[in-house]
């Protein structure tokens, strides 16, 4: 509140300035904090608090010491719609799902595939992005447009993620090698470890920028719209999946959503407006 403007003396003065402490702390701040959380499940009132990756461009990445890309900027808009603040916490990808279970935070936002493995471990909302898989690997690797050229080929994957989970089916005879994180696959890639690297065709991308001596190319695509991402919530947490299907509707009807897919994948397809948000995923 502002000052006063007249006082008739300072008792009276101490006596507002009392009750208005006593008012603004029960019916403001603690009173909006304990509403949210109860609304929506979270592990701290007013705060949304979200697992992700912070190497996996351009959903999630590092840039000028801070924290950005599709996953950070809509997690973000969907947190605001709740009334809740969202708070960051970075961790392996393959850590993300235990580590909502085990309540370190609310949501894992970082690309994550739906698939019936993982919905064993956590719910998931519905599906906010789908695109594709590829191939990336060196001009004169052997791998071709011809998904039987990877037969015997070392490809490496990201460990958990649903490419590694489906690499059988997409890309059958390679030998797979796991990898932890983006940063250690393409660092084997540039290093002749392994012959290609599939993952999602976006961040492929980027290493390609990151590598441009090295011609890299995506000679296999896989579509992925089967296995949209989804935000990870705690097994049983429906007030929570609840509030984040509806604010994904709602950034979708506003334009969010459009508007932040345009800049993070500006070499992509534009969907239209039926091939928008929610997906549903198979199984």
């Amino acid at each position: 509140m502002g000052k006063f403007r007249s006082v008739r003396g300072v008792v009276l003065a101490v006596a507002l300035l009392s009750f208005t402490a006593v008012g603004c702390g029960s019916g403001s701040s603690t009173g909006q904090a304990g509403s949210a959380a109860n609304t929506y499940g979270v592990g701290t009132g007013g705060t949304l608090k979200i697992g992700t990756s912070n190497n996996t461009k351009p959903y999630t990445y590092q840039e000028n010491g801070k924290l950005v890309g599709f996953d950070v900027d809509l997690i973000t808009a969907v947190a605001h719609k709740l009334k809740l603040k969202p708070q960051f916490v970075s961790l392996e990808f393959a850590g993300l799902l235990p580590a909502v279970n085990n309540k370190q935070f609310d949501v894992a936002a970082a690309a994550v595939g739906i698939t019936p493995p993982r919905k064993k471990m956590v719910d998931f909302s519905d599906g906010y992005l789908a695109g594709y898989f590829g191939v990336l690997t060196r001009p004169k690797s052997g791998i071709t447009s011809d998904v039987a050229s990877v037969k015997g080929k070392r490809i490496a994957v990201l460990q958990g993620s649903i490419s590694d989970m489906n690499s059988g089916t997409f890309i059958p005879g390679a030998q797979i090698v796991r990898f932890p994180d983006n940063n250690t696959a393409d660092l084997a890639l540039k290093n002749n470890r392994v012959d290609g690297f599939f993952n999602d065709f976006e961040p492929n991308l980027a290493i390609t920028k990151k590598y441009p001596d090295l011609h890299l190319k995506q000679p296999i695509t896989v579509p992925a719209t089967d296995f949209p991402a989804g935000w990870a919530v705690r097994k049983g947490n429906t007030k929570l999946l609840s509030g984040l299907n509806r604010a994904l509707k709602e950034v979708v009807a506003d334009g969010t959503w459009l508007k932040l897919y345009k800049k993070y994948f500006p070499q992509d397809p534009v969907p239209s407006s039926s091939e928008l948000p929610p997906y549903t995923a198979k199984g």
